[in-house]
């Protein structure tokens, strides 16, 4: 009940709603995972699930706190706001213009409306996101004795992937990124049919999904015989992690976090070739708030749980990430991932 406390508190006049349209904040708000969906959430504390007939038995069997309402087309919508509501709330980043334009009552736009509810994480939340951490660290566990010469990235990937359903998961997070040899000196590599070759770097960027939320863990691994320079990078960005995660606590800017940890590179000679920001908040989305950004206004709060991974991409020779998944508490960080470096 307390998601509905918070939005009510927001809207304060009773004729006023939050309205969304957005399947993740739908889920995040309902627990009801479809393709589509329209949440509407009245100051009052009424509180609307909008789905078509294809979710709307299952939907009245599973959905609490929301009275569960059959889509009937934009025509009764418009109608059941008219009736309801003076003014809706609608977060413009999460929601298309083509939609907007067909709400026939007065819109209020306001970015990031649950953004701060979603940031900081229940102990419910804290605890599906530590089972999708194990299960996708038991995953890697399970196949990394496939990662040598003569496999591609993909095929490895399709192990990897596979692990996840064995050991209870729903499938990637995101995206599985394998990346080898000069493949490595591109953060989003595309996992593609390259094979892999003694000598290589490779980093493998993946997480897994567990009723709805997600894991998001990066480790680089060197494959033979790899060149002297690029193990002693791999030391340095070990260590610059570590700055970062000590750096972590309720109360701290993520900006200072990210400058620390740039500081650091900067100091070994290799802050020009960390091209991305510390790390991100993670949940029922793979890229959530907080952002540890030089970039980012935002302090970091009890309850957060954020990714921190450094990376140097060196072109010519190779590159180097480690994430974790860390817990934000008051005393600093506990470091949900614990797969061995």
């Amino acid at each position: 009940m307390e998601k509905l406390e918070y939005i009510c508190d927001k809207l304060g006049d009773g004729k006023r709603a939050f309205i969304s349209f957005d399947s993740k904040e739908n889920f995040y708000l309902t627990g009801f995972s479809s393709t589509f969906s329209i949440v509407l959430v009245k100051g009052n504390g009424r509180a609307l699930l909008i789905t078509d007939g294809r979710y709307i038995e299952r939907a009245k069997k599973e959905v609490k706190n929301f009275k569960v309402v059959e889509w009937k087309g934009w025509e009764e919508f418009n109608s059941l706001l008219k009736r309801e509501v003076e003014e809706g709330v609608v977060d413009p980043s999460r929601v298309k213009i083509s939609i907007l334009r067909k709400l026939e009552i007065p819109v209020l736009e306001e970015e990031g409306f649950l953004r701060e509810l979603r940031s900081v994480k229940t102990l419910e939340e804290i605890s599906l996101i530590t089972r999708a951490v194990q299960i996708a660290e038991l995953s890697l566990k399970s196949v990394l004795h496939l990662l040598k010469p003569g496999i591609t990235e993909l095929e490895f990937r399709r192990e990897l992937i596979s692990a996840f359903f064995k050991f209870g998961g729903e499938g990637e997070a995101f995206p599985t990124i394998v990346a080898s040899g000069e493949g490595s000196t591109v953060p989003h590599w595309e996992t593609g049919r390259k094979e892999i070759k003694d000598g290589d770097i490779v980093i493998i960027d993946f997480g897994t999904v567990y009723k709805g939320y997600v894991s998001d863990i990066t480790r680089t691994f060197l494959i033979g015989n790899v060149p002297k320079e690029l193990r002693e990078i791999y030391e340095t960005v070990k260590e610059a992690q570590e700055v970062g995660i000590r750096e972590l606590k309720s109360g701290v800017s993520c900006k200072d976090v990210d400058l620390k940890v740039r500081k650091f590179l900067n100091e070994k000679g290799l802050g020009e070739y960390f091209v991305h920001s510390l790390g991100h908040g993670i949940g029922v989305e793979v890229h959530e708030f907080p952002i540890l950004s030089r970039k980012s206004n935002e302090v970091l709060k009890e309850g957060n749980v954020v990714t921190v991974e450094p990376g140097v991409y060196i072109p010519g020779l190779g590159g180097v990430r480690i994430e974790d998944d860390c817990l934000v508490t008051e005393e600093g960080a506990f470091v949900i991932s614990d797969l061995e470096k």
